[in-house]
């Protein structure tokens, strides 16, 4: 082997005089007994006479081939060493010169020292921090003043939904719902019953006509005609509306009205028309007695006042040649007591025709009827033929009974 290579990681002692190198043939009592034993060292001039071989080949080991040499005598390893050039990988260029580095100190910003410090687990750790209160000064501010713009400019927002004023008046009043208006007086007049029954019998029981007169709608308005037509009822002192007597509130020609309905001390019935006006609970006396200007009696005897009559009218069939079916419309009118009756005819181009039409047959005349139906008419005078019982219909004053 070359034992000038030296490997600076494995070093190799040196030869000593007590190296048993080449005494193969000495057994060994110190040591185990090897199973293979290192060929005799060669020296350096050995060199030549070692076979020639490639380089590339290296170091190779091989174990005797001869069986019968290795039973005979210990077995023995066979090293070859190949000597030759060692082929290095040398670099073209050299390394870089190593370079020190440079440490430079940037000293931190000043805000950044004091806004950005961590709090962490020190000293100051678990301890409440107030913060700054400038900038909740500054929004109180803010709002502030926001608020009082908005008062400074309301006028100026308001102006285009004020209401506008109209020539010659101060204010324009916003007109009151009058369906609303209606309902509530009518719910209020339903909580009136005992006060109805009240007025009732003090006005039954009135002898003259002034004592009844503040019980009265209009009372006096009415003085000189309920004078003239007073009829004292003769009821009793003593007596009083029954308890059961029904009480019920409708809607007459756009008016909130009770009917107290009951008996009277000899069995017959009666119906009274109430009103309020300003809350005060009144009885109707034209639509109680069912008053007209001129009586079914007179009415029947001749001309007389018919300008303000009340009954019941239904339609009729009975025509004469001064009204023919063709021209006119007959209706049969029924005094308040259903004792006397009129023929009243409308001619079939009049306003009262098609108003008292419609409310007892809407959409057929002849087939569909309502039934009766309580009116308030303006009676004339008939054409030259027609008989005393026989009036023209000159106009329909209202439905029912309900003073104006």
């Amino acid at each position: 082997m070359n034992t000038g290579f030296s490997d600076p990681n494995n070093h190799v002692p040196e030869v000593t005089p007590d190296d048993a190198w080449g005494d193969s043939e000495v057994p060994f009592t110190e040591y185990h007994q090897p199973t293979a034993l290192l060929p005799p060292r060669r020296t350096v001039k050995d060199k030549s006479s070692a076979p020639a071989a490639s380089i590339e080949m290296g170091l190779r080991i091989e174990p005797r081939s001869n069986s019968d040499e290795l039973a005979e005598e210990p077995q023995r390893l066979m090293v070859q060493e190949f000597n030759g050039d060692i082929v290095r990988l040398n670099q073209d260029e050299s390394a870089p010169p190593k370079v020190d580095r440079i440490v430079t100190f940037h000293e931190r910003p000043a805000n950044l020292q004091s806004a950005d410090t961590p709090r962490g687990e020190g000293r100051e750790w678990g301890r409440a921090h107030r913060g700054s209160t400038k900038w909740i000064w500054g929004m109180v501010a803010a709002v502030a003043v926001l608020v009082a713009l908005g008062i400074f400019l309301l006028p100026t927002i308001n102006a285009p939904n004020a209401p506008r004023k109209v020539p010659g008046s101060e204010s324009v009043a916003v007109p009151e719902d009058p369906t609303s208006l209606l309902v509530e007086r009518m719910n209020r007049l339903l909580e009136r019953q005992d006060d109805a029954a009240r007025i009732y019998r003090s006005f039954s029981q009135a002898t003259i006509s002034d004592e009844a007169l503040p019980y009265l709608r209009n009372g006096e308005g009415l003085k000189d005609t309920l004078r003239a037509n007073w009829t004292p009822m003769g009821i009793p002192s003593d007596w009083a509306p029954a308890d059961d007597s029904n009480w019920s509130v409708i809607e007459l020609a756009g008016n909130a009205c009770g009917l107290f309905q009951g008996l009277l001390p000899d069995g017959s019935g009666f119906t009274a028309y109430f009103t309020s006006d300003h809350d005060q609970l009144l009885l109707d006396w034209k639509a109680t007695t069912g008053y007209g200007t001129a009586t079914f009696v007179q009415l029947k005897s001749g001309p007389c006042d018919a300008s303000e009559i009340r009954g019941v009218i239904t339609f009729s069939d009975y025509y004469t040649p001064t009204f023919p079916e063709s021209d006119y419309q007959s209706f049969r009118l029924a005094s308040p007591d259903d004792q006397q009756t009129l023929w009243c005819y409308a001619t079939r181009d009049s306003v009262a025709f098609e108003k008292i039409s419609t409310e007892l047959a809407p959409g057929s005349i002849a087939t569909e009827e309502r039934g009766p139906q309580k009116v308030t008419l303006r009676l004339e005078s008939g054409p030259e033929g027609s008989l005393p019982n026989q009036w023209m219909i000159g106009d329909l004053l209202h439905l029912d009974w309900l003073s104006p």
